[in-house]
């Protein structure tokens, strides 16, 4: 597993996960409908991006130098940056020391509420209700998917599949529960929590128990195939390269 690529997944898919999280749960919605704000996280020789807390929205997008941030966060490398998201280390604030100290300083502090209770969730701990238990695999179905763009465009074994991906959409369902699209574009795969309007290949879970056991490693892809509880169709080169990158989500999420 390369830090660098974990880093990536654990700024824009981890915590990109977020964006539904705040949609999805309610205790979530109402941490985030308090707080306006843009966090930047830098990391040397790793990802930069920003989160932004919006009206009860949250999203996780690329360093824009147009979007203004009122925290700005640096960490000194890939490593730390895990460690930081592991809730073993500190960045180092260089804007905003007072609003990343009320905001995030502590355990009790608004965002390591709302990041503590998703990855509580994510993990299966205290998910005791049909609801929870559907929400735990609905955000790893996301976390999943924005995991194929990071990999297939930073890993080196994933990036030789995700460059031979056919440019167009491809549809990653949850018949009837969750959306997400995998687009190829000049080389480089982009994810968003959506259902594709017009996707050249679909993967589809015919059930949230078929999700969550396939997410969770109580059945593979081929007996779901042969049992008719997962579905592919559509442009097949782009499937096949789509699956070499998928099997790498595993070294990266967990």
């Amino acid at each position: 597993m390369s830090v660098r690529v974990k880093a990536y997944v654990n700024l824009f898919a981890a915590m990109g996960v977020l964006e539904k999280f705040v949609e999805l749960d309610a205790e979530a919605k109402e941490i985030a409908k308090q707080h306006n704000l843009v966090i930047r996280f830098q990391v040397k020789g790793g990802p930069d991006g920003q989160l932004i807390f919006k009206d009860g929205t949250v999203k996780v997008i690329p360093y824009n130098d147009t979007v203004k941030s009122d925290i700005h966060l640096y960490c000194a490398g890939p490593e730390k940056f895990n460690e930081v998201v592991d809730g073993k280390g500190m960045p180092i604030p260089l804007k905003g020391v007072f609003k990343t100290l009320k905001f995030m300083g502590s355990s009790d502090s608004p965002f390591s509420v709302l990041t503590g209770r998703m990855g509580d969730i994510m993990r299966g701990k205290g998910v005791d209700t049909p609801e929870l238990k559907k929400l735990s695999t609905l955000l790893a179905f996301y976390a999943m998917s924005a995991a194929i763009a990071q990999i297939g465009n930073e890993d080196e074994i994933g990036s030789l599949a995700g460059k031979r991906i056919p440019e167009g959409d491809i549809s990653l369902e949850i018949k009837d529960a969750a959306y997400a699209t995998i687009t190829q574009k000049d080389g480089k795969l982009t994810c968003k929590f959506e259902k594709a309007a017009n996707p050249r290949a679909i993967m589809a879970f015919t059930s949230i128990e078929v999700a969550s056991d396939l997410i969770n490693g109580r059945r593979d892809a081929m007996s779901c195939l042969s049992m008719g509880d997962l579905e592919m169709k559509g442009y097949i080169p782009m499937l096949d390269n789509l699956n070499k990158v998928l099997n790498l989500v595993p070294k990266y999420l967990s």
